[in-house]
């Protein structure tokens, strides 16, 4: 067969790759001047950084069998997750049962109710049960109004915005099973760039062609040209939020942990990151790496703003969680904008799912992050949902 695929993300990759593998015709257009998509990077002195925070969890056993497959799972460092949440002017360590029985903010009884419904969360596999509920109306009922407040209120606002309330707590229960099992974090030696660049170089060996910039809907691409097409855009059918991050490097170290959660709803962005308490700093120059992003409707409010207005905003409200941060020793900084980044999981959100395969044309597949449920999308699942395109597209052909 001679295979379209539109979209150079990990989907569209690892799809090209197991289809030409099977000696397939394989080219990929990609509208960008990159590959990887999300996990896209650009270089911090030698070393490649994605756009995107990322990592993977050890749970995440898709994009580690394809590290092995790939001979790139001797790349992969594995770290102590040091997480911490900021609320209320404060920095508390939140890592464990330890850290949860010292958290001041909530009662005794609001801290077991929370520690008993996440280790409850972990264990239950059942996931179908939770589809038909609301995730806030879920836990505000078993972790109490205290601990809603504080903790998932936050989560759920600054994850969904003014969408919140529509949220499946299947989507939550998945958050909190897959990565509450994980006991390590990952990453890429030389970045996640190398996953995309080891994908890409395989199907360029089997004849397949990679075309960037390259917009389908502008250019003279006839889907009649192929056998088959695979369309990895976003779904029409699908309420998308955009994302922004803000990345910025300096010698300075703000923190002693690598993941902060922002628990205010008036900081204008959701996590903040100090990459390099995951990776040494070494890989950057001696520099501290760091993100903080948040997502954000498509259109208006921060997506309309200048870079300019946006980091103002970041840095301003950053020195609220560490009063030492200096804006002046920052040394570089990037503003990253990202359109359809995070899709709306609501209740019965399979029959969304189900539109977007009963509206495709014959020898027209679709697969893209939206279509990753219950679980969160990321890398690991962008992984199976690209195996798992690259499999129904050959059984139609046997």
């Amino acid at each position: 067969m001679n295979i379209a695929i539109v979209g150079a993300g990990m989907t569209g990759l690892v799809a090209g790759y197991r289809l030409s593998q099977k000696g397939h015709g394989v080219t990929i257009f990609e509208k960008s001047n990159d590959i990887g998509g999300l996990m896209g990077g650009f270089k911090i002195g030698k070393t490649s950084l994605e756009k995107a925070y990322h990592h993977i969890f050890s749970t995440d056993n898709y994009i580690i069998d394809l590290a092995k497959e790939l001979n790139l799972f001797n790349k992969i460092s594995w770290h102590e997750e040091k997480t911490a949440l900021f609320y209320e002017g404060v920095v508390y360590p939140f890592m464990g049962i330890i850290d949860l029985l010292k958290f001041k903010p909530l009662d005794f009884i609001s801290k077991v109710r929370l520690g008993l419904v996440k280790i409850w969360l972990q264990k239950d596999n059942n996931w179908q049960k939770y589809e038909n509920e609301l995730a806030y109306l879920w836990m505000k009922k078993w972790c109490g109004e205290k601990a809603y407040k504080v903790i998932w209120e936050p989560l759920l606002r600054g994850k969904f915005h003014e969408k919140y309330k529509e949220v499946s707590m299947a989507w939550l229960w998945a958050r909190i099973h897959t990565r509450g099992n994980s006991s390590k974090l990952g990453y890429f030696e030389g970045g996640f760039r190398i996953m995309a660049d080891a994908l890409a170089k395989r199907i360029k060996d089997k004849r397949g062609e990679i075309k960037l910039n390259f917009n389908v809907q502008t250019s003279n691409f006839k889907t009649e040209e192929f056998d088959k097409v695979l369309y990895t855009g976003a779904s029409k059918e699908i309420d998308y939020l955009g994302a922004i991050c803000v990345i910025f490097t300096s010698k300075q170290s703000l923190s002693k942990f690598y993941w902060h959660n922002i628990n205010d709803n008036k900081s204008p962005f959701l996590a903040f990151i100090q990459h390099t308490n995951l990776i040494d700093k070494k890989q950057y120059g001696g520099k501290h790496v760091y993100y903080m992003g948040t997502y954000i409707p498509n259109e208006g409010g921060l997506m309309d703003k200048s870079d300019d207005q946006i980091k103002k905003q970041f840095f301003d409200y950053l020195k609220n969680i560490f009063p030492k941060f200096d804006e002046k020793k920052i040394e570089e900084n990037w503003v990253f904008k990202f359109k359809n980044a995070q899709h709306i999981v609501t209740k019965n959100y399979k029959t969304p799912i189900r539109q977007m395969a009963d509206k495709l044309q014959k020898n027209i597949y679709q697969s893209n992050f939206a279509q990753i449920y219950p679980e969160d999308r990321g890398t690991n699942f962008a992984v199976r949902e690209g195996n798992k395109i690259a499999k129904v597209i050959l059984s139609s052909h046997e």
